[in-house]
């Protein structure tokens, strides 16, 4: 996806279209460069929320640790939440986290973790699962929420939390209870 598209997409939902060309042959005025801020501010508020509240960035990482110890800036992502920390046979381990470092009694560790996603700008282009129409809506309801036109914030809110509830469904074979022959 093209971080571009997603916020040209949402100059619509705005009541910005006028800087959609704009955007898109790259000669904003210092005031439309202004909003185009607000709104790529708007959009990494929309990606941190959605990869700490529905679809975690989730990353597993080798640590040696000489003295228990893991700090976080050691960790390749901005850690948001430790999943789990096992030992170099895979099981399990008790870790406690202390101010900027996480406690392990093991030497090497697998630590699984969700983060924040780096911070994009607009020619960055990234993957995701959710369609570019929901990044959108949801700029859109910061946008308005930063405007104080809460109404419009409601809006654009309920379509963007219903358009990312997506009913899940157990993937699998259906198996038939045996019958016996009459």
């Amino acid at each position: 996806m093209q971080v571009k598209e997603i916020i040209k997409l949402a100059c619509s939902f705005t009541e910005n279209e006028e800087l959609v060309s704009d955007i898109e042959w790259n000669r904003l005025s210092a005031d439309e460069m202004i909003v185009v801020d607000c709104l790529m501010n708007c959009f990494n508020l929309i990606c941190d929320e959605i990869a700490t509240d529905y679809v975690p960035c989730v990353k597993t990482q080798t640590f040696n640790t000489s003295s228990f110890k893991i700090y976080l800036n050691q960790f390749d992502k901005n850690v948001y939440k430790i999943i789990s920390v096992k030992d170099s046979k895979g099981r399990n381990i008790k870790y406690k986290i202390v101010d900027d470092y996480i406690m392990v009694l093991a030497d090497k560790v697998d630590v699984t973790y969700s983060y924040h996603p780096d911070k994009l700008n607009i020619n960055s282009s990234f993957t995701s699962m959710i369609p570019e129409r929901v990044y959108a809506y949801g700029i859109a309801r910061e946008y308005y929420f930063m405007q104080t036109l809460f109404s419009d914030a409601e809006t654009w809110e309920s379509r963007f939390k219903n358009s990312l509830k997506v009913p899940t469904k157990k993937e699998g074979n259906f198996i038939m209870p045996g019958r016996s022959w009459i």
